[in-house]
């Protein structure tokens, strides 16, 4: 099981917080950009042939002589879409990084589905992979947690192709979560940039683990003063490098800007970023930090 009982228990008072009204294809229960049938009036529109008659206002048509449709709002689901980075270097960390995210999907997908929300999941590597097509009953989280189970790491990372595919199966804006450790050659400027220039509200849960925050774990009982021949685990590409305390201090600081450069980008367009560590209890993560972040709130 990727979520404990006692775990599911804890998540039941949570909502999903939506900053914005979208279009979604299923009731649910959060205001829609749609109107139609409802109880809390939103608008007016000139009567067009074929229109229900039992919407005219007909008050309005004995002063003005002119019919108008009553409008109102609609309560539909809240869509969202889950991207997994599944490539190898999310195969990296004990526990391993797709591991991690896995679990924090299905926590996140759990507490959409409780509230009538729908859930889409895809996985994005070398390219964009649907492995759940939409949800929305709380019935179907044991499907949703199959899924996310049977999801291995495979492939190099290609985010901005994945990114690009991704509005080909995804014609309506939303709400869209992207779990990665943004490790992508070509960057991830260009797929993040295309995702919000959309209408997609974005989030970016960002995993890392102490191995690659701090190599000095990994090597632990190692010499570090020598020479390594170091392989990319994506590409197979090799490279010699000496380590020693020089190094180490120059691939933290690089991390670090890595780290600090992703934050500062999302928050120059408008994405919501928060950073998950590997080897900080799940339960931890979504409780207080998605909750603190603003991602998730609380029912009263």
């Amino acid at each position: 099981m990727l979520l404990t009982p006692e775990f599911l228990k804890q998540l039941d008072p949570f909502y999903i917080r939506a900053n914005h009204s979208f279009r979604g294809k299923f009731r649910g229960e959060r205001r829609s950009l749609n109107r139609g049938i409802g109880m809390e009036f939103a608008d007016y529109r000139v009567y067009e042939p074929g229109d229900d008659l039992r919407h005219v206002d007909w008050n309005i048509y004995a002063r003005l002589d002119r019919l108008f449709i009553k409008l109102f709002h609609t309560d539909e689901a809240l869509p969202l879409t889950l991207l997994i980075d599944n490539s190898n270097s999310m195969a990296f960390g004990s526990p391993t990084k797709l591991m991690c995210v896995k679990q924090v999907a299905a926590a996140l997908g759990y507490i959409a589905l409780a509230h009538s929300d729908s859930v889409t999941v895809y996985t994005c590597a070398e390219r964009l992979f649907p492995v759940l097509p939409l949800v929305s009953s709380k019935s179907q989280f044991p499907r949703l947690t199959s899924v996310l189970a049977a999801i291995k790491g495979s492939g190099q990372t290609r985010l901005t192709e994945c990114f690009k595919q991704f509005q080909m199966y995804q014609r309506r804006a939303g709400m869209v979560v992207i779990l990665s450790d943004f490790l992508d050659p070509d960057g991830y400027a260009d797929g993040l940039k295309l995702l919000s220039g959309r209408g997609f509200t974005i989030t970016a849960i960002h995993v890392v683990s102490p191995e690659e925050t701090d190599p000095q774990i990994h090597l632990e009982n190692t010499s570090t003063d020598s020479d390594w021949l170091v392989e990319d685990v994506e590409t197979g590409e090799t490279k010699a490098v000496t380590i020693n305390a020089e190094t180490l201090a120059q691939y933290r600081n690089q991390q670090q800007v890595f780290c600090e450069n992703l934050q500062r980008f999302c928050a120059d367009r408008g994405v919501c970023y928060t950073q998950l560590r590997s080897d900080i209890p799940i339960e931890s993560f979504v409780l207080q930090e998605l909750h603190s972040a603003g991602f998730i709130r609380r029912n009263r």
